[in-house]
């Protein structure tokens, strides 16, 4: 073999072995199979699964002092037509799956969303049809204090219950971010307490003359009234009057006698929504004829027709503003409270009110 030949021969082997090393090297470096990407995303969704639904849990201790732990509602049954009306100003009535009874003679249901009134009814205030709960099987039931000793039943079916008691403004303003934080709507929370905040500050602005005393009847029997510790005292309060009945015992309508409403001797007597008597019928009252507020014509009714203003509900503020105008129209007139109430409808329940219903 000459030199020449045996130079090529030795190329040609050091390009084959050059080519060899390179394919090697590439077989080591190449991207991973298939499964291994698969693999490993799988780890990684996994991982993001988990810290997603960490991140998602909330932990909120209900006003009945019990600790829940739960994701974000999406379907919700009300027991109570407070909590419903709190999901409707909290833009949450079309999680609503089920409600309390009678939800068909609460008239803001028919101005607002009507549709309210073709979900299924799961009980009162006195009784809740757990069986009723149980078969909707919700993310979320909400139920008033007084119901409370169903909620180990259903928390044992899975359940979660969120316990409420909105006996004040600020246990009510506690409500609706419980409420909010459990769906995930904190914002509009936010949106309504500033609305109260503004407008108490506003209230809080004003000089009176007087503090008028109030006494305000129950929806059932003008003989029965609002304590100390209930809801209405505060609305009162807040409306710049005192209420005579503030001194009594007990978390709920308390009966009194004529003698008691004498001595109290109001100048100032509230009907409220719902109620199952009228002023005429107080003006008619011969036992009632010396009681200031009879005397000087200052007998009021709440309107009957919206929602229910003197109840720890949402709009509850509105019968604050409506008590101010009443005790208090020199500083606050009827005509600004009714533009008031036109403006708080239309921004959180998103409908015009018939400002032939906002009476007193």
């Amino acid at each position: 073999m000459n030199t020449t030949s045996l130079f090529k021969r030795t190329l040609s082997l050091m390009l084959a072995l050059v080519m060899t090393l390179s394919f090697v090297a590439c077989s080591n470096n190449q991207t991973p199979s298939d499964s291994t990407v698969s693999e490993n995303s799988s780890a990684q969704s996994s991982s993001t699964d988990s810290q997603s639904s960490a991140e998602s849990t909330i932990t909120l201790t209900d006003q009945a002092g019990r600790e829940i732990v739960m994701e974000p509602a999406e379907t919700i049954v009300s027991c109570y037509y407070i909590t419903t009306y709190a999901t409707m100003t909290l833009g949450l009535s079309d999680r609503v799956i089920g409600l309390e009874n009678k939800a068909d003679t609460r008239p803001i249901y028919h101005m607002s969303d009507p549709e309210l009134l073709e979900k299924p009814n799961v009980g009162t205030l006195k009784e809740l049809n757990v069986e009723a709960v149980a078969e909707l099987n919700p993310d979320l039931v909400l139920m008033p204090v007084k119901l409370s000793s169903y909620a180990d039943t259903l928390t044992d079916l899975g359940i979660t219950v969120l316990v409420v008691n909105p006996e004040s403004q600020e246990l009510v303003e506690e409500m609706l971010t419980l409420i909010a934080t459990a769906c995930g709507v904190e914002e509009r929370a936010e949106e309504l307490l500033s609305y109260y905040d503004e407008k108490l500050g506003q209230l809080e602005s004003y000089t009176y003359d007087k503090v008028p005393t109030v006494y305000m009847g129950s929806n059932s029997a003008f003989l029965e009234t609002a304590p100390g510790k209930m809801y209405q005292s505060d609305l009162i309060s807040l409306a710049g009057g005192k209420n005579v009945a503030e001194e009594l015992d007990g978390d709920y309508w308390t009966a009194v006698s004529y003698e008691t409403i004498l001595a109290m001797n109001p100048e100032v007597i509230v009907i409220p929504c719902g109620a199952s008597y009228t002023a005429d019928d107080i003006y008619a009252d011969a036992q009632l004829a010396d009681v200031d507020a009879v005397k000087n014509g200052r007998v009021f009714m709440m309107p009957q027709e919206i929602e229910e203003w003197d109840s720890p509900i949402p709009s509850g503020i509105l019968g604050v503003l409506w008590l101010t105008s009443v005790l208090h129209d020199d500083v606050y007139s009827f005509d600004t409270f009714t533009q008031d109430v036109v403006d708080y409808y239309e921004t959180f329940y998103g409908f015009t009110i018939d400002t032939a219903l906002i009476t007193k």
